[in-house]
């Protein structure tokens, strides 16, 4: 449960603050590396975001220090919704559509 006020970002709210350091991973040819390097710990944003991993449905923690997964407000379907991947390996920032819910990812509150 969150405090009076406090949500999460929906979808558009985190592309566009992506947007602000260079923009998400896309097909138009955006590598989402810019806004990585910005959002991540230390970067120029102060955003700090950290490469927390997930935990899967069966309670297994994966891919601590690899990947930074932030979920959105936004639902997909009624068993997903978007989420943000911080990408070490590429050092990318990705969109993604398709969350399992039923997986544990990094939240990030906003208070408008």
């Amino acid at each position: 449960m969150l405090g009076d006020g406090w949500r999460l970002p929906t979808n558009d709210e985190w592309r566009e603050m992506a947007k602000q350091y260079g923009g998400v991973h896309d097909d138009s040819g955006n590598t989402g590396k810019s806004a990585y390097k910005a959002l991540l710990e230390g970067g120029n944003s102060e955003f700090n975001a950290l490469l927390g991993g997930s935990r899967d449905s069966d309670g297994k923690y994966l891919r601590l220090d690899a990947h930074g997964f932030y979920w959105s407000a936004t639902e997909g379907d009624t068993g997903g919704a978007w989420f943000f991947n911080f990408g070490k390996g590429s050092q990318s920032l990705y969109r993604h559509s398709d969350g399992d819910k039923s997986r544990a990812c990094s939240v990030r509150c906003i208070k408008p």
